[in-house]
């Protein structure tokens, strides 16, 4: 009989130690409220950088990541275990690097958060920005080293179409659609020296002051007037337009922003202009 409690408290022992290593083993999830390390990381956070106690911190990622327990942003070769911790909070992400059990912390890097507002359009001589939600519809590249984008915020409208560009601003004119175009002409060519672009007939012109030696131009203006435009019933809408107009000694480049009356205060469309034109740059 005391031979079997022995074997009894000994295969209870046996089974105890068992569920406490499986229960310690067992992988904490990086949103648990309960993760130690992600409690310590967040409240380091918190404390290096002053941040309000009612701030949310939000836990992007967490992963294994060897560091070095004196160098935890590995400057020399990481070879001990640790970890690296993702945070999010006020439109900033901060990347933290901690050893094994977070016993020590460092906050590596820190990065903007928000989404990607532009994207980078490289043309024929020049390069601009432009709202990452428009699309840009390129008509490729002349030999007189003439081109035409369009740019547009309109999903709707194929840019791997067969359109012509005739075909694609009447297109974007009937559906009332605000859209851009950045146009290079070789100098001398009069549907861009006196802009009469697209049959326009300017009215109210308001020049802008503006030094175009800054574009690395030799002249140039900048403008906002408003146009006519025909429409398939026989009437007309009114246009308002903004224009950059820039001139080397062989080109004129030209970004010109077509929005119709009806969203004349849209603040967004304005935005949109002033990023394209403050983000034209003339490259060699």
């Amino acid at each position: 009989m005391p031979k079997l409690s022995i074997y009894l408290a000994t295969a209870i022992a046996i089974a105890l130690t068992s569920c406490q290593q499986n229960s310690s083993n067992k992988p904490l999830t990086v949103n648990d409220p309960n993760n130690p390390i992600t409690i310590k990381a967040i409240s380091y956070l918190r404390s290096q950088l002053n941040l309000p106690a009612n701030l949310e911190i939000v836990v992007e990622s967490q992963k294994a990541n060897l560091s070095n327990t004196s160098d935890l942003c590995q400057i020399e070769a990481p070879t001990q275990e640790g970890l690296e911790i993702v945070l999010v909070t006020d439109g900033l992400r901060h990347i933290l690097q901690t050893n094994k059990d977070a016993s020590k912390i460092e906050i590596c890097r820190s990065e903007d958060a928000q989404p990607q507002s532009t994207n980078k359009y490289i043309g024929a001589g020049y390069m601009l920005r432009y709202p990452a939600d428009w699309q840009a519809i390129d008509f490729g590249l002349e030999p007189s080293g003439a081109s035409t984008v369009i740019f547009t915020p309109n999903r709707q409208i194929n840019g791997k179409s067969e359109k012509s560009l005739t075909k694609l601003i009447k297109e974007l004119q009937e559906s009332q659609q605000v859209y851009t175009i950045v146009a290079k002409r070789p100098v001398g060519n009069q549907a861009i020296a006196d802009e009469s672009f697209s049959s326009e007939i300017i009215k109210d012109p308001v020049i802008i002051p503006f030094d175009a030696k800054v574009k690395g131009a030799k002249s140039g203006t900048k403008k906002e007037f408003t146009t006519a435009i025909g429409n398939s019933s026989s009437s007309t809408n009114l246009w308002l337009v903004q224009a950059l107009t820039l001139e080397t000694d062989q080109f004129i480049y030209l970004v010109r922003q077509y929005r119709p009356n009806i969203q004349k205060d849209d603040k967004a469309a304005k935005a949109a202009f002033d990023q394209f034109a403050d983000g034209f740059a003339l490259i060699p």
